[in-house]
């Protein structure tokens, strides 16, 4: 593990300066057309909203209080983002046929269940074990809010390789190096829990 991983501090994205959160989402082309609303928007609303009316959602959602993610810095520089919140609150994933078949039968309106649907790290800062921590943090974050299962979509890359920039979920090898158990999957698309 990297010194840089070591050193890092991680933040609720709502505690912490809009540069930070720019430094991070604006720097990956995904995340900076996207600002992690993607999971939270059903299709056709996705559709009617531009990536500014994305950021100033996120905004809006940080300004509230609204539990959206977690910003990791390396002394003064944000080096990595990863969307966590109550499930309920991401409408697209029981509209997402691959998670909803995977998933199995499960209450989607349980606010006790809480999901990690994103990861996004600047090109410079990959490879230092950045994900580990915030996955770690993104846990704990959950588990201090009332959550007694923490649910995510990862990519099985030993069935699928992928481009990186199609991994934002993470990889199925992340999630479960830190304890997380499949429950369904549908090709490379898995569902994890860890209760």
């Amino acid at each position: 593990m990297s010194t840089i991983a070591a050193e890092l501090t991680i933040t609720p994205a709502e505690l912490v300066p809009d540069a930070a959160v720019d430094a991070v989402l604006d720097a990956v082309t995904e995340a900076s057309r996207c600002w992690c609303r993607w999971w939270m928007l059903a299709n056709a609303e996705h559709a009617l909203t531009d990536p500014q009316t994305r950021r100033s959602a996120l905004d809006d959602d940080r300004a509230n209080g609204r539990a959206t993610g977690l910003i990791a810095h390396h002394n003064e520089d944000a080096v990595g983002w990863i969307g966590v919140a109550p499930r309920p609150r991401y409408e697209r994933l029981p509209r997402t046929k691959a998670i909803a078949s995977a998933a199995g039968d499960t209450d989607w309106a349980d606010d006790g269940v809480w999901s990690i649907v994103c990861f996004t790290i600047p090109r410079s800062h990959r490879g230092q074990g950045i994900a580990h921590h915030l996955l770690d943090a993104a846990v704990a974050h959950a588990r201090t809010r009332g959550a007694h299962t923490i649910e995510a979509y990862p990519h099985d890359t030993d069935v699928s390789a992928k481009p990186a920039g199609s991994l934002n979920t993470g990889t199925l090898r992340l999630l479960t190096a830190h304890g997380f158990t499949e429950v369904g999957r549908s090709g490379p698309r898995v569902v994890v829990r860890l209760g």
